[in-house]
């Protein structure tokens, strides 16, 4: 079974060509342009395996989604990984595993998601 990433950025040409990467990656992708669609998407289930957080959005920054994130109980120990540029001019939300700054390095990201394969995708990725 793949591992279902919610990616949650506002750019929209970032967020297409995330959403193509990780799904050749073996990754099953949800997108919320921003974080109150995030927020939504959270609050109706099922809860994702990981979701990959940018900061600086409208309607919902990534900072006031992870405070309701946080507060929630079904989703306190959701694994976040906040990919952002912003991080560099106001800290990063409590209760993420990782930040990835903007321009984005695709290895630095598979790094980071490496925790987040299934076996069957580890194995596919390896070319076995």
């Amino acid at each position: 079974m793949r591992s279902l990433i919610l990616l949650v950025e506002d750019h929209v040409d970032s967020r297409e060509m995330l959403e193509e990467f990780l799904t050749l990656e073996g990754f099953a992708v949800e997108v919320a342009g921003n974080g109150l669609h995030a927020w939504e998407r959270l609050r109706k289930g099922p809860t994702p395996d990981v979701m990959l957080l940018d900061l600086m959005m409208p309607v919902m920054s990534g900072w006031e989604l992870m405070e309701r994130v946080q507060k929630e109980p079904r989703l306190k120990n959701l694994p976040v990984i906040v990919v952002s540029g912003a991080g560099a001019t106001r800290p990063v939300p409590q209760g993420i595993r990782a930040s990835i700054p903007k321009p984005l390095d695709l290895d630095d990201l598979m790094r980071a998601l490496e925790p987040f394969r299934s076996s069957a995708q580890s194995q596919l990725a390896a070319g076995y």
